[in-house]
């Protein structure tokens, strides 16, 4: 009989014993994930303060584009950054710029820009700041590019310099047919002579 009760208050003993013992493991677990969690949302929001003062929450790095038209035409738009405006979800700010119009058969057209804003429905682009654009042995310089494919039109405006092997012309206004690619070269006020140097 004092066997069997010395047993019984030893069992009981263990089970209290292993009781505390899991008891305590479990409770120092969930303390230390508890204090992790709290730090990692703390960081979080520590670099969420700093993003917003820079004005870069929406910044992300290396962005492409592919798009192709209903007659082959592929459009591809390149950028080291883009920034995604708040109110207009599909206007994107891009920097760094390089884009590409790859028409089903002829030579594509290559834009370069500082800036770009982007419309990720229609995909028209906005080109701004030291715009280049090479298209064979022409290239054209401007502060401003405008792509608009509803209308199948590269409008080029703003400190317009033209240049190929043999001339180089400077204008208020260039625009290209996407389809044609016809080039018409124009200045905004009509008294002013578009200037055009070169050989002869």
């Amino acid at each position: 009989m004092n066997k069997k009760k010395s047993l019984q208050i030893f069992l009981i003993f263990f089970l209290i014993l292993s009781s505390i013992f899991f008891y305590k493991k479990f409770f120092d677990t969930n303390t230390n994930l508890t204090k992790k969690t709290f730090n990692e949302k703390e960081i979080d929001n520590n670099n969420s303060e700093i993003d917003k003062e820079n004005g870069t929450e929406n910044l992300i790095e290396s962005l492409r584009y592919v798009s192709q038209d209903l007659i082959g035409n592929t459009y591809v738009i390149n950028a080291e950054s883009a920034k995604f405006e708040r109110d207009e979800i599909d206007n994107i700010i891009l920097y760094e710029v390089k884009a590409e119009i790859i028409p089903q058969n002829g030579e594509a057209i290559k834009i370069y820009s500082n800036i770009a804003n982007y419309n990720k429905t229609n995909n028209d682009t906005v080109f701004k700041k030291e715009v280049n654009i090479t298209y064979g042995d022409q290239m054209i310089n401007s502060e401003v590019v405008k792509l608009n494919f509803s209308k199948n039109l590269i409008e080029i405006i703003e400190n317009v310099h033209y240049m190929n092997n043999n001339t180089n012309i400077y204008a208020d206004k260039v625009e290209i047919d996407l389809l044609s690619k016809k080039m018409k070269i124009s200045m905004i006020d009509q008294d002013d002579k578009i200037k055009i140097t070169g050989k002869y």
